[in-house]
């Protein structure tokens, strides 16, 4: 195989590892590139077949999950969606009981309801946990 065509499949690989971020189409680029560089070397198609298979197999179970660990590390935690209402203050708008009540959260309104005890109106509480789509409150303070 000519080696422009090692070092186009390489390319390729490389702008779909940019759009899924997961190292996998990276590993299989890498694999593509010793590849090419087997051809270079003036080695036959069955070895640059070889170099590449050994390459992927390398890059994919050796690399590659070190390189997932170390991008992971770096990468901060963020908390999304109802995730990032918990720990969030909030004001409630009834009063609010074990089984039910209304606060005002992140600016909506939402169904509550206490984790203990009767929390009166215009209060402030924290989210403890959100369930389906009603936010489970504390009493601040």
């Amino acid at each position: 195989m000519p080696i422009w065509m090692w070092l186009a499949a390489g390319g390729a690989l490389l702008v779909a590892e940019m759009l899924t971020v997961d190292l996998l189409f990276a590993s299989l680029a890498f694999s593509a590139f010793m590849a090419a560089a087997a051809n270079a070397l003036g080695f036959n198609m069955a070895a640059q077949g070889l170099t590449f298979g050994i390459a992927a197999v390398i890059s994919l179970f050796l690399l590659r999950p070190i390189a997932l660990k170390n991008l992971k590390k770096r990468t901060p935690h963020f908390a999304t969606n109802v995730d990032a209402l918990i720990g969030a203050p909030a004001l409630t708008i009834t009063t609010i009981t074990d089984r039910s009540g209304q606060v005002k959260l992140s600016g909506e309104i939402w169904s509550a309801r206490s984790e203990s005890s009767q929390i009166s109106a215009d209060s402030k509480v924290e989210v403890v946990s959100i369930e389906g789509a009603t936010a489970v409150v504390k009493q601040m303070g």
